[in-house]
């Protein structure tokens, strides 16, 4: 029988081949197969449907093999350890070369009437690192694109609130004064950050749209936007700020130890820094808030000055969402960070922001703007979204009590073994004098790793 099949194999014969180091010699044709990933889509008592093409699969081949001999049970054996293996091996084939592949199947026979042959169908798959496409979410655009998107739909919902109080003149000078108030508040809050190329410019739109609010009943979209303008471009010093913070981080740890009474005098700056981190923003915002709230207080209120309030009150809380998942993403980055650093402060950056957020929607569906109180929840969603997801990339902080009065140089090597993040850890923990970190007080420690 085996010389019946030798000499039918010899006719038939294109080679010998090995995987793994594992001999067998090609039979047959070798098969390849690829096409495309379809899902099909059929509903019930229809004849037509829908189909979605997923992209093409990855194509595989298949070949005919043999193992011949007195031996053909252990050589089977060895060719099945081999081909079990869930890595990718080396395949010496004389169609296909020498490559690495995937086994993707296979199947061994045997027939009685062929005694001391063994059969093979081997299907592989080349193995390739080019990595797969993968949908990746970036949430920096995501929010980028909602707040332009909310941006539009509250300057349409202001406006329509002049359809009914275009003919109030009588408080026309209240609503001016109103005005003057929040252009004042904005104003206060620019002046009192370190100088910048940026704020001379952001001072001058702020004095041009106060001059230019007796247009408010006249253009009063112009005016919102103008207004939406002034407020989103304050997030704009953020890409000032991260030039300047980059030259302040070249130093090394060697540096950060040799020349540690130089750097304290930078880790604890007297004045609010607009550094590359959304802190400086987000605290800007903040006084910005506080300024508007002291400056309107007292003047007087109406449909105009309560449309005003709300435009300036959203545009804020978009612009601070956008910042803080901007923090949260560099952080993630293994970038130094100052606002968002753990994941918990992303989680407590959603549960107070988000509320924020919450009560903004509620109010603004109050005053029938309904259109912006959707987008406002788009926002929302995102932010909180993206903020989760970013949560999962950052550290936990510990608490830590001093034993004793100590630098904070020490203090963070000690606990994390490595210093280079001390002037993160001085800010994060409000270090007045660096050099004596006191005793017997708690203090954050962020491990980086």
């Amino acid at each position: 029988m085996i010389l019946d099949f030798l000499k039918n194999f010899s006719s038939k014969n294109t080679g010998k081949g090995s995987f793994r180091g594992v001999s067998f010699y090609i039979i047959d044709n070798s098969e390849r197969s690829g096409g495309n990933r379809l899902i099909k889509h059929q509903y019930p008592l229809r004849d037509v449907g829908k189909i979605e093409n997923m992209g093409c699969t990855t194509a595989s081949t298949t070949i005919n093999a043999v193992v011949i001999g007195e031996d053909c049970k252990e050589q089977a054996d060895a060719l099945i350890d081999a081909l079990e293996n869930p890595e990718s091996g080396e395949l010496q084939h004389p169609a296909y070369k020498t490559q690495l592949v995937y086994i993707e199947t296979w199947n061994s026979r045997t027939v009685a009437s062929e005694q001391r042959v063994v059969y093979f169908t081997i299907t592989f798959t080349p193995d390739t690192d080019e990595e797969s496409p993968t949908v990746v979410e970036d949430g920096l655009s995501i929010m980028g694109i909602l707040s332009d998107i909310l941006g539009a739909e509250i300057v349409n919902d202001f406006v329509s609130i002049f359809d009914t109080v275009s003919d109030a003149i009588s408080f026309i000078e209240d609503c001016m004064e109103f005005g003057e108030a929040i252009v004042n508040g904005i104003a206060g809050a620019i002046r009192g950050i370190s100088g910048g190329s940026g704020l001379s410019s952001l001072l001058g739109k702020a004095t041009a749209f106060k001059a230019g609010l007796k247009n408010l009943f006249k253009a009063p979209k112009k005016t919102a936007e103008e207004l939406r303008d002034l407020l989103g471009g304050i997030s704009d010093l953020r890409k000032e700020s991260k030039q300047k913070k980059s030259n302040k981080l070249k130093n090394t740890a060697n540096e950060v130890v040799q020349k540690q009474s130089r750097e304290q005098k930078t880790l604890t700056p007297s004045a609010p820094l607009l550094s590359g981190l959304n802190v400086g923003i987000a605290q800007l915002f903040e006084s910005i808030e506080l300024n508007i709230k002291n400056a309107t207080e007292t003047k007087q209120k109406n449909d105009v000055t309560n449309a005003l309030q709300m435009l300036v009150d959203v545009i804020i809380a978009t612009e601070v969402a956008k910042a803080m998942v901007q923090d949260a993403t560099v952080a993630a980055k293994k970038n130094q960070s100052e606002a968002i650093m753990t994941h918990d402060d992303c989680k407590q950056a959603i549960k107070n922001h988000g509320d924020k957020l919450q009560a903004l929607i509620i109010a603004s569906s109050d005053m029938y703007w309904y259109q912006t109180a959707q987008a406002l929840k788009d926002v929302k969603h995102a932010f909180i979204t993206q903020l989760e997801k970013l949560s999962t990339k950052l550290p936990n902080g510990k608490i830590i009590t001093a034993s004793q009065t100590e630098p904070a140089l020490v203090m963070l090597y000690r606990e994390t073994g490595n210093a280079v993040p001390v002037g993160q850890f001085t800010r994060r923990n409000g270090l007045k004098h660096p050099s004596f970190v006191c005793g017997s007080q708690n203090y954050e420690v962020i491990d980086n790793g």
